[in-house]
Parts: structure tokens; C-alpha cells; sequence
């Protein structure tokens, strides 16, 4: 009985029920959205600085990356490079040998990382290649050419094609010097990393080195990189003691504090949503619940208890929300999708916030079933809690005091 009459009213009260309906739709498509909109913000931003030079994850000796220096380094390259290779779950990797020596031309003379890569097996790993401004990228034949970042090459007054003189300290913590041609200058928009890196092609910098079959670590991606933490776990169960495999969250760590500080942020406006929902909600209940208390007060004068007219208008709220969220499910998860599949494109962005680490003018949404499902869970429950504090208030009229409120 309390179905059929919830279901009449819902018909009969058209207007009040159409509005309902686009109230509740409205804000899970909102909601779902702005979730999307801000998970899939933070996964570019990670994608872009990961990817830049970082990569994925790593594997170096244990020590490397709290003390760095020649002290740590992978003496044995060769055989992590076979451990590597028969590991199926891993997509690319390459071996990297880093080192800090003076660049010096004419009158300048400025301290810089050296990394020595392997060209072509990099152009799947970074974006070194891409980030490309001028010049040539390297080449695995290459000797003595060098790749420079643009504030690097600014601070330096180099060009395409002039020469650098290198000067620093080998494995053996003897002399290394030589003279590099500036092949190409890259550009990634990390200030920092572009005042400061340089790269050589790594088999020509180890006869300077003396560093044959030694690197500072491998980088490497996985083919399921959103499984990061699984697949460094079972990677570090199959190296050998002493050396460990750790992902980009370890060493991006004030990347992953900046995110979780973002996140924050985001949860706290989302919570003023819910906070702005939730009263939206009950007041338009409120007020409607009260414009029918005349028809409440008939009910309760012909025997409908308080529990009965509860069940009633709770039921028509269960039937007007669970449409509401379907449709606002559909619609705010196909906008999800789509903006996955074809990211908003704000031309000039990566310009402007190019200090920031932002290499990119697309902004994407994140599809996550998982997250839209309890998006829409939410905005369900706060429709159902909103409807308790107005059905409570009319409840407590008596019958004769509901048929006479005007």
C-alpha cells in the first residue's frame, strides 16, 4: 500500500518530481565529473614528470640514492641486464651511468650532471627526445657529442655546434676531460633539470670513465605501470642482495607530498559539496514535504501511522533517487570516459605553468569504475539522509494540525 501511494504521488506531483530528479542527477553528474576532472589532473601530471627523465622505477645498489657517489654504483651491469631482460612483466629498460663535472667555455665554467644513455633504448623511457629544440638528438654511434638543456646551453652562450670542454673525476677518481660538440638542446619546462643535465652517449662516456659495464642504476617501465607497487615487489624478490627496485612514488617523493597536499584540498571542496548538496536537498524537501501537510493530515486522520507516512515519503525519495543516480551514473561516467579518450585541450597551458612541471596542454578525466561507483553511492545516501530531518518535523504535527497549516 505505502508503494502504490509513494508511486501515485510521484505521478501525480509531476512538477515537484521533475525537479527532484534533475536536482539529484545534476549533482552526481557534478560530482562524478569533478572527481574525474581531478584524478585524471593529478595521474598527467604524474605521467608527465615521471616520464620526463625519473621514469617509472628504478634498480640500484642499496646506498645509491642516499649517498650517490662512485661508492654505490652497479659493478656488474651485465648481469641485472639479463635479470631484466628475462622479466616479462617488464616493457623497456635501459642502463644509466650519472656523474657531476665542470662545462666549461671561453670564460664560464659551470657544474652540471653528466648522464650517459643509451639513445635509442632512452626514446622509450624519457621524453629526452621529444623535448628536442634545436639540433639532433643522439645517436648510438656518437662520440663526442653532447646534449644540453636550454638554460644549461644559455648559461654556457652555446649553440648547436659549439664545443664544451668537459672536466671531471673517473670511476677510478682519476682525471677525465675531453672536448664535445653540442649536438642538441632540449627544453623539458623543469627549470632545474634544464639548467643542469647534459647527456652523452653512454658507451663513449664510459671509455672517459673507465666505467664499462658499470651503471649508476637501471630505469625501467613495466607493462602494467598502475600495478607500480606490485610489480617493484616481485622485481626486488629476483635481484640479487644487496640491490633494491623501487618505483617513481620513492623517488618523486615531493611530487607524491605535493599531490596528497592537492588532494587535500580537493577533498576539502568536495566536502563543501557535500555539505551544499545535503542542504540543497533538505530544504527543497523540507519545503515540499510541507506544502502537502494538509494531504499528510488526511492521511493520519483516515489511520496512517507516523511509521506509515515515514515509509511513504521515504519510498518516493528511494524511487526518485535511485533514477536520478542511474541517469546521472550513465551520463556522468560517459563524460568521464570520453574526456579520457579525447583530453581537453587548453591551448597555452604548458607554457604558462611550464616552471611547474606542466609539459602538457591536455587536461584528461580519469574513468575509474571503482571511483564512480562510490561517487554516485554518496550523492545516493545524502539523498536519502536529507529527506529524515523533514518527514521528522511533519511527523510531529498531529493530524488536526497537519490539515489546518497553511
Amino acid at each position: 500500500m505505502l508503494f502504490s501511494l509513494a508511486f501515485r504521488n510521484i505521478v501525480k506531483s509531476k512538477g515537484r518530481s521533475i525537479t527532484t530528479l534533475l536536482l539529484s542527477t545534476f549533482s552526481t553528474i557534478l560530482f562524478i565529473s569533478y572527481v574525474a576532472l581531478m584524478d585524471g589532473s593529478h595521474h598527467q601530471i604524474i605521467k608527465s614528470s615521471v616520464e620526463i627523465y625519473t621514469g617509472y622505477a628504478h634498480v640500484n645498489l642499496d646506498g645509491y640514492r642516499d649517498e650517490g657517489g662512485y661508492d654505490h654504483l652497479i659493478e656488474d651491469a651485465d648481469h641485472i641486464d639479463t635479470i631484466l631482460k628475462n622479466d616479462p612483466s617488464i616493457k623497456h629498460y635501459s642502463p644509466r651511468f650519472e656523474t657531476y663535472a665542470l662545462l666549461s667555455r671561453e670564460i664560464k665554467t659551470i657544474g652540471s650532471l653528466i648522464g650517459g644513455i643509451i639513445p635509442s633504448r632512452e626514446k622509450t623511457l624519457s621524453k629526452l627526445n621529444d623535448s628536442l629544440i634545436k639540433g639532433a638528438y643522439l645517436d648510438d654511434n656518437d662520440t663526442n657529442a653532447i646534449y644540453i638543456g636550454s638554460s644549461l646551453a644559455e648559461r654556457l652562450d652555446a649553440e648547436v655546434g659549439s664545443e664544451i670542454a668537459m672536466v671531471g673525476s673517473s670511476v677510478d677518481y682519476s682525471i677525465a676531460a675531453d672536448l664535445f660538440t653540442v649536438k642538441g638542446i632540449f627544453k623539458t619546462g623543469l627549470f632545474e633539470f634544464d639548467s643542469q643535465s647534459a647527456f652523452v652517449n653512454k658507451s663513449y662516456l664510459d671509455t672517459l670513465m673507465m666505467s664499462q659495464n658499470i651503471a649508476s642504476y637501471f630505469t625501467l617501465c613495466f607493462h602494467d605501470n598502475d600495478k607500480i607497487d606490485i610489480m617493484t615487489t616481485k622485481l626486488q624478490n629476483v635481484l640479487p642482495s644487496g640491490y633494491e627496485s623501487v618505483n617513481w612514488k620513492t623517488l618523486l617523493t615531493a611530487l607524491v607530498q605535493a599531490m596528497l597536499v592537492d588532494s587535500i584540498f580537493g577533498y576539502i571542496s568536495i566536502s563543501i559539496f557535500f555539505i551544499v548538496i545535503f542542504f540543497v536537498i533538505m530544504i527543497f524537501s523540507y519545503v515540499s514535504i510541507y506544502t502537502r501537510a494538509r494531504e499528510i493530515g488526511l492521511l493520519r486522520a483516515l489511520g496512517l501511522t507516523s511509521k506509515d507516512i515515514f515509509g511513504m515519503l521515504f519510498i518516493e525519495i528511494l524511487i526518485l533517487a535511485t533514477i536520478s543516480i542511474i541517469l546521472g551514473t550513465l551520463i556522468g561516467a560517459s563524460i568521464a570516459y570520453y574526456f579520457e579518450l579525447h583530453p581537453i585541450v587548453i591551448s597555452g597551458i604548458a607554457e604558462t605553468y611550464k616552471e611547474y612541471g606542466v609539459v602538457s596542454d591536455e587536461i584528461s578525466m580519469n574513468f575509474d569504475l571503482f571511483t564512480i561507483s562510490w561517487n554516485a553511492l554518496t550523492i545516493f545516501i545524502l539523498n536519502l539522509a536529507a529527506i529524515i530531518y523533514p518527514i521528522f518535523k511533519v511527523n510531529k504535527l498531529t493530524a488536526m494540525e497537519a490539515m489546518r497549516y497553511v
